[in-house]
């Protein structure tokens, strides 16, 4: 594993997923300055995940067939343009613009550097994949608290603190993306892969028995589960970032840095939750881990609006940790059903459902206009219960498998490295 890259790309995430992180905290400055409706609160953040996740297979298709040193650091570069620029406009519509822009940097991004994380991982992807994760739920964690006391102390001025990451991202991860570094990282990667190869000659490769591994469920309705509980996972997490801040500040009217923080720790636990989250699939089972994670959340979600104070920023943490903890593992599960098609998988579950969670923020905005925030906060608060429904159908996990790192790595690398070789 190259720590150094992994650590390169982890902070190039970082300062990306930073910009993008902003904007809950921006949320109430919208709506006062152009006396936005709850609903159209909530098509502002449609349109950020429209442009950040549902057009990333796109990039990713892009990405596969033609090789552009330019996708990651441009990525960086155009997200914190595209957040200061729309805390700038002056109308609405050029505010919607650069959100969407902002959007595209991040949608820009992501596939490159999933594929350089995936060859700096070596055979232990699921960590290296882990490490690179955790960059981003860092950025996007710290965005609210850092874009709250940026607005406090200096007003719209305060967002150009975002160049001071997005920059020195852009520079470092052009090198990342250097010809002779790519070529470095696919001969490493080659190497680990022959070192695998001949190891699976002993020991037949997890794909060899997939139709026993999903419990005679078929890989398509396998996959369509897993979308779906990444589905409502996003609208869990995208619901409580856009609507606490409104709740806090337009209802309780609490000092904005205090919603801001209360965010911030309920993202940026995500990055801890990601970590344990795969300790705790390798020792206990995924589809467990799925569960249970899932039952804690709406109590912790319930209490979050309504608890201000430590208690509060506790249930926050916990509730953050729960909520993205399944992300990494929901990944490599669905990377094992279609193993040769990590593209397609990570546009899926990176991109797509990832970006409806926009589609449920609106939806849940149309709901605080009529029934109020607090309610629409509430229903949020059930939707862990519908993604328990979901993973009680998944399959239990096969006999003596409890070590998807390994298993990622036998299955998926050849798909990383032909998605790579695809764009020379």
């Amino acid at each position: 594993m190259n720590r150094r890259v992994l650590a390169q790309l982890s902070y190039g995430h970082f300062a990306t997923d930073l910009s993008q992180g902003a904007l809950p905290a921006l949320l109430p400055l919208f709506k006062s300055q152009y006396h936005l409706s709850y609903t159209d609160v909530g098509f502002v953040v449609l349109m950020a995940n429209i442009s950040s996740s549902v057009i990333q297979p796109a990039f990713g298709v892009l990405s596969d067939r033609v090789q552009m040193r330019w996708l990651m650091p441009a990525g960086a570069l155009i997200s914190g343009t595209g957040m200061i620029l729309a805390v700038s406009a002056h109308h609405f519509a050029v505010m919607i613009a650069m959100i969407f822009l902002c959007g595209v940097g991040v949608a820009a991004f992501h596939p490159e550097g999933y594929k350089f994380a995936g060859l700096a991982s070596g055979e232990r992807r699921a960590t290296g994949m882990s490490y690179f994760s955790a960059g981003g739920n860092v950025g996007f964690g710290f965005g609210p608290a850092a874009a709250s006391i940026a607005l406090h102390l200096a007003g719209p001025r305060g967002l150009f603190y975002l160049p001071v990451f997005s920059i020195p991202a852009a520079v470092i991860l052009w090198f990342v993306a250097s010809p002779r570094r790519r070529s470095q990282l696919e001969a490493e990667w080659h190497e680990t892969s022959r070192t695998a190869s001949s190891d699976s000659q002993a020991h037949p490769p997890a794909g060899a028995a997939a139709p026993a591994r999903f419990g005679g469920m078929a890989a398509r309705t396998m996959l369509t589960l897993l979308v779906s509980f990444v589905i409502l996972r996003s609208w869990v997490s995208v619901g409580e970032s856009s609507f606490i801040p409104l709740y806090l500040t337009g209802v309780h009217h609490l000092n904005p840095t205090y919603a801001g923080l209360l965010i911030s720790l309920f993202l940026g636990a995500g990055s801890v939750g990601t970590l344990l989250g795969g300790v705790a699939a390798d020792r206990w089972g995924r589809r467990r881990m799925l569960l249970v994670s899932m039952l804690v959340l709406p109590p912790l979600l319930w209490l979050m609006p309504r608890a201000v104070g430590p208690v509060g920023l506790i249930a926050a943490l916990i509730a953050g940790m729960a909520a993205v903890s399944t992300f990494a593992v929901v990944m490599v599960m669905a990377q094992s059903v279609i193993p040769g098609r990590i593209g397609l998988i990570s546009g899926l579950i990176i991109g797509f459902a990832v970006g409806t969670g926009g589609i449920g923020t609106t939806l849940l905005g149309a709901v605080a206009d009529r029934w109020g925030v607090l309610r629409a906060l509430d229903i949020t608060a059930l939707l862990p219960l519908a993604a328990f429904a979901i993973a009680l159908f998944l399959p239990p996990d096969p006999p003596g498998v409890r070590n998807p790192d390994v298993e990622s790595t036998r299955t998926s690398m050849g798909g990383i490295h032909a998605n790579v070789a695809g764009g020379q």
